[in-house]
């Protein structure tokens, strides 16, 4: 009698399991989602999960052959984005990543147009059209609001990344890096390009401090370096450098694929990608920051930076003041994440012990994920160099106050529900395809 309730038992399960998995089924199938573990272009649907805060679903598809990811994140956006991004660690100061993802855009094998970029960004309805650098990645971000358009521009996006004309074409590398200039035979000889030139406006006293801040804090680490590229060693990078690196990190296992908004026609994204993504094999990438080496005790370092004689360097320094937090939780960073915005609220006991010690000055405090490890830096601005021990007093004498007292009751209410706010209003965004 046992033996044949539990079988009935056991055929009920399976009858309610099939039941629900075909209600499900066709539930995925009326919102146009596949399922897991369906192969669709050569990509095998790995995962389906809820973006609630765009009410997205989001569908994760691996590329058979190289593993390389596509996300895809599926609403009523009608301002769809592609965008496709490597993993590209800053080997040098020289600006490597900065200047490919530059030389990137103009022109490829299929789209052998130095101009196209320029033509397409002013002639398409497109809502967005860039490319970024990062110290740790480089991503390839288009939208528009025409599904047929926007499949255009991510194939030429694609085509670009793979098989760009600077591989072929030392003319891009010279515009877009460096090279020399000598306008007349009075002149002197000078450099230029978009890069060198970008960076020199770019290289201000704060950005140089926070570069040799991270040196100092995370010697011998990939952020340690100027992922933009130093000016003083833009030079030094030469062509066979910039083909080299393509090739080290341009490669589907190393990328990552976004689809956002709207797609009658996702499908066809899919196929797209897996006949350019076919044409490699997969590759195991090690990017691991091996130059490394952990500080072990505290830090100090002092650098000059150069102004011309007449300028007033009153109040003209920047200061930081760090702290590496090793082997750190999720719960952990969470609570850092909130203590650094509560201090640096303007009126946390910090901030104002820090108006009180240096009226002159500007102040913040962060958390900081970009490097190997999570930091909690405090930075002063506008102060003077001889403020360093005050500024360092302050910080600690005020954080330890803050960890005997607590903080504010009516501050943190008021800074939780201003940032559950911002990520409420974050679905209303205009851009949010190329904010994901």
């Amino acid at each position: 009698m046992t033996k044949k309730i539990l079988a009935v038992l056991a055929v009920l399960l399976i009858l309610a399991t099939s039941v629900f998995a075909q209600s499900m089924y066709e539930d995925m199938q009326k919102r146009g989602l596949p399922f897991e573990g369906q192969v669709i272009n050569g990509f095998e649907v790995t995962r389906i999960s809820a973006f609630d805060m765009i009410g997205a679903d989001v569908i994760e598809f691996t590329h058979i052959k190289t593993g390389a990811k596509v996300l895809f994140f599926k609403n009523e956006d009608t301002n769809r984005t592609f965008e496709i991004a490597f993993r590209t660690p800053t080997e040098t100061d020289s600006g490597i990543p900065h200047v490919f993802e530059h030389s990137t855009l103009d022109g490829s094998a299929k789209y052998p147009s130095k101009a196209l970029w320029f033509n397409l960004s002013f002639q398409t309805y497109n809502t967005y059209m860039n490319a970024s650098t990062y110290p740790f990645m480089t991503i390839y971000p288009v939208a528009s609001l025409s599904e047929d358009q926007l499949f255009t521009l991510s194939d030429y996006y694609t085509d670009s990344v793979f098989n760009p004309m600077v591989m072929q074409d030392k003319s891009i590398f010279d515009e877009e890096a460096w090279r020399y200039v000598l306008n007349t035979p009075e002149d002197d000889l000078t450099i230029a390009g978009t890069v060198y030139s970008e960076m020199l406006g770019a290289t201000t006293r704060t950005r140089k401090a926070g570069k040799n801040f991270m040196n100092e804090i995370f010697p011998g680490s990939y952020i340690a370096n100027d992922s933009g590229g130093n000016p003083d060693v833009i030079p030094d990078m030469t062509w066979e450098e910039i083909k080299a690196y393509h090739d080290k990190y341009y490669h589907p296992s190393n990328s990552l694929t976004l689809l956002y908004g709207k797609f009658d026609n996702w499908r066809s994204y899919l196929q797209m990608l897996d006949s350019y993504f076919s044409a490699y094999e997969k590759k195991e990438f090690d990017l691991t920051d091996h130059g490394y080496r952990p500080i072990s005790q505290a830090v100090t370092a002092e650098y000059e930076f150069g102004v011309e004689a007449s300028s007033n360097t009153e109040n003209a320094a920047t200061i930081y003041y760090g702290f590496v937090c090793n082997d750190v939780d999720q719960d952990t960073l969470n609570k850092i994440d909130l203590m650094t915005t509560l201090a640096g609220d303007s009126s946390s006991v910090l901030m104002e012990n820090l108006k009180t010690a240096l009226p002159y000055g500007s102040f913040s405090c962060y958390i900081d994920f970009g490097g190997p490890e999570v930091l909690i830096e405090f930075i002063a601005d506008n102060v003077n160099a001889e403020d360093a021990e005050t500024f360092k007093a302050v910080v600690d004498t005020s954080m330890a106050q803050i960890a005997e007292e607590g903080f504010d009751d009516d501050a943190v209410d008021s800074i939780i529900s201003a940032f559950t706010l911002d990520l409420l209003l974050s679905g209303e965004s205009s851009s949010v395809g190329t904010d994901v």
